[in-house]
């Protein structure tokens, strides 16, 4: 009688979140399903696509442009990490201060605002801004960093870094919000005891609140890479991959093979590599998690 009795609630709890499971399989499952299919066709006619079997997959393997965008992509997605982590850490020690509640409120408001714009927003932002007239170059040029305007966006030699700033100045204020709760966390007492015992500023935040908020610091580090691995938005409307692809990501890459060349399964195959780095990268954060929690 128990057993059937916890069956029949079993059965009620699967029932409450079949429709989510269901939408999920519908909007992520037969998607995912699809585009392995199709990186094992060649659709030189698209209208009678000819299984191909590992050909696509090879074909990407050899192709240099793919080995370009896959190095982009890395120097896109670590350098805004990089900068991202930079700019959170420090803000949200700043934030972090005995100041008046209302003004550390209003702050923070203030500066998740980059956060919550679109892609589109952001991008015709920077893309103004970056501009050889543009604020950033006046703002270089007043203090004496260059003589004359930079076409950042248009020169092979900046466009990956105004893409890099543009996209770091985007993601930040996650970061900064995260951290920052991590901050709050750490005890009052420890750090006044080492205040006590001599320790300075510098040596409080290394060998206290660093240990303390790692954990935070390792789960925004790995969304982060995440997120920017798979970036395509920013990138497609502010460089299109150009100039002569120094800023072409996979994101780009795959766009571009799909919708301009038609070549789905070559797209679908590189799309395919994309993916699996994604799931290693995921693995790895879960087990990290699952190691620290069984200590």
């Amino acid at each position: 009688m128990m057993k059937n009795h916890s069956n029949l609630r079993y059965a009620q709890k699967l029932s409450f979140i079949a429709p989510a499971m269901l939408l999920l399989i519908l909007l992520t499952g037969y998607p995912l399903i699809k585009v392995i299919q199709m990186s094992f066709f060649s659709y030189e006619n698209p209208s009678a696509p000819v299984f191909a079997g590992i050909a696509n997959y090879i074909a990407v393997l050899d192709d240099s442009m793919f080995w370009l965008a896959l190095g982009n992509t890395l120097i896109f997605t670590f350098g805004t990490v990089l900068l991202v982590m930079v700019l959170g850490i420090s803000v949200a020690s700043l934030l972090n201060q005995n100041i008046n509640t209302k003004v550390r409120g209003i702050f923070r408001s203030f500066l998740m605002f980059p956060w919550l714009f679109s892609s589109s927003v952001v991008g015709s932002i920077w893309i103004l801004m970056l501009t050889p007239f543009g604020i950033v170059n006046w703002l270089m040029m007043k203090i004496g960093a260059i003589d004359t305007g930079i076409a950042w966006l248009s020169d092979e030699t900046f466009a990956m870094i105004g893409l890099i700033i543009t996209n770091a100045w985007r993601s930040f204020p996650f970061a900064m919000l995260m951290i920052l709760a991590a901050f709050q966390t750490v005890p009052e007492d420890i750090k006044e005891a080492a205040e006590v015992d001599g320790a300075g500023m510098f040596r409080r935040f290394v060998s206290i609140v660093l240990p303390h908020i790692k954990g935070i610091m390792f789960t925004v580090m790995t969304l982060e890479i995440i997120w920017n691995f798979r970036s395509f938005d920013l990138v497609y409307l502010m460089t299109g991959g150009g100039p002569m692809h120094s800023t072409e990501v996979l994101s780009t890459f795959v766009y571009h093979k799909a919708f301009r060349s038609l070549d789905f399964g070559y797209a679908s195959a590189t799309a395919i590599f994309m993916l699996a780095v994604m799931i290693l990268t995921s693995v790895f954060y879960l087990k990290s998690v699952m190691s620290k929690e069984d200590r």
